[in-house]
């Protein structure tokens, strides 16, 4: 008798670990998803500037060469459209329309060594802006911004998280560059 009322109990101690142990299982995948997507998104992220950038610097150039005016200066144009048309890569995971992008020209390497970001979009409602001139500018930083909205968003703060920039030498500017 003893034994049976013993039993009775510990009945339900199963369920109880059963659903603790659960929602533990379920939190670590979830968070397990949210690292990997949070990663595939850092990928695109580089990925896009990468490309884009090169993008921008050959379209321009080319245009350049076939001598159409008033199109060697239109970097930013190019840069988003670069951007828009990569979009279709990314499957729906990706919005580009999520994409803040910036370029800030600089005249030559004394310019980069005192370039502290000073051309980053703080205001919400831009998504790109360029500072400086991109006439006889050499060198140009370009930067995008990824608003990344995560599920686990108590857990995670992402606030400027996923930010690239890249520094290059302007294809169409580059007989200026001077050292």
């Amino acid at each position: 008798m003893r034994k049976t009322n013993n039993r009775k109990k510990h009945l339900g101690i199963a369920s109880i670990e059963f659903a603790l142990s659960f929602m533990a299982f379920w939190l670590m995948c979830i968070t397990w998803a949210e690292m990997g997507y949070m990663s595939y998104v850092s990928s695109v992220s580089d990925y896009a500037i990468s490309e884009s950038v090169r993008d921008a610097k050959v379209v321009i150039q080319e245009s350049s060469t076939r001598g159409e005016s008033g199109s060697n200066t239109d970097f930013m144009q190019s840069f988003k459209n670069s951007i828009q048309a990569q979009g279709s890569l990314w499957g729906e995971m990706i919005d580009p329309n999520k994409f803040r992008l910036s370029i800030q020209y600089l005249d030559d390497v004394q310019a980069l060594s005192s370039y502290k970001g000073e051309c980053e979009i703080q205001d919400d409602s831009l998504y790109e802006l360029e500072c400086g001139e991109p006439v006889n500018s050499v060198m140009a930083v370009y930067r995008i911004d990824y608003d990344f909205k995560p599920m686990l968003s108590f857990l995670i703060d992402t606030e400027a998280l996923f930010s690239r920039e890249v520094i290059v030498i302007q294809e169409y500017e580059r007989d200026q560059f001077k050292i």
